[in-house]
């Protein structure tokens, strides 16, 4: 566990990761600062699955180990303006509305990369008295954040429930740092490899110019295709599953079953 946060483990941070605190705290750091190496981390993951099963992935094993695609999913519908601490949010706010409408609309997508639940019926923000039944408060649980209840402002006839963000005293920040140092550290070594195989390259000229090569390509098929899926989501989110092909076969010539 001291491996998996990077910090001290106290009965607090025992308790916190069997109620599942650590794919809530991946999620959010991917979605922040540790956003620049979200690509390599995927890809990373798939080949592993491919050399443990030689040449042949398991579709589920798969879907569930790329993050790329629910990150994508929260970037799009703009998840992060809910997390400006002390701004009072309302549901009839125009901006508060445009994120219904987007997550309504594209609600299957929600359902397939982040097992949430998307209704017409649901508020922007929250219920009153169920705050976690709104959209907002559903999909911020994903990182395990919400949104605290003000109370009901505005004049008598026309009162409204109001929300605010108030950042969480949990010890993510010093995890976060911990992770961006190590992510930054595996950065710069990748580098420094990619770098050397470069100049080996240049001084020896051994190798043929008609040979195809890879390791001395700083974007990899995989992180070429997760490009490509960024582009997909903004067109419509819809085309996911014809992605998952495209990847696989730029990571070589795998067996899906």
């Amino acid at each position: 566990m001291s491996r998996r946060y990077e910090i001290d483990v106290t009965p607090d941070l025992v308790e916190k990761d069997d109620d599942g605190w650590y794919p809530q705290l991946r999620m959010h750091y991917y979605l922040t600062l540790g956003r620049e190496f979200l690509t390599n981390r995927d890809a990373k993951r798939a080949k592993a699955q491919l050399e443990t099963g030689e040449n042949s992935i398991w579709k589920p094993d798969f879907n569930k180990g790329q993050l790329l695609p629910a990150v994508l999913l929260l970037e799009n519908l703009n998840l992060l303006q809910f997390l400006t601490p002390d701004v009072q949010l309302r549901g009839s706010d125009e901006k508060m509305l445009e994120f219904k409408a987007l997550a309504v609309t594209h609600r299957h997508v929600i359902k397939n990369y982040l097992n949430v639940t998307i209704s017409e019926k649901l508020t922007p923000i929250a219920f009153p008295l169920r705050v976690a039944e709104g959209i907002a408060q559903k999909l911020l649980a994903k990182i395990d954040l919400k949104l605290d209840y003000v109370g009901r402002l505005g004049k008598r006839e026309n009162r409204e429930c109001v929300y605010r963000f108030v950042s969480p005293d949990d010890e993510r920040d010093l995890i976060f740092e911990q992770w961006l140092n190590r992510d930054e550290a595996f950065q710069n070594e990748l580098v420094s490899v990619t770098n050397n195989i470069k100049l080996q390259k240049q001084v020896t000229g051994t190798i043929s110019d008609d040979i195809p090569q890879t390791l001395n390509q700083v974007e990899s098929p995989a992180t070429q295709a997760w490009k490509g899926l960024k582009l997909k989501m903004r067109l419509g989110l819809d085309s996911a599953g014809r992605f998952y092909q495209q990847m696989v076969s730029q990571l070589g010539e795998a067996e899906v079953f």
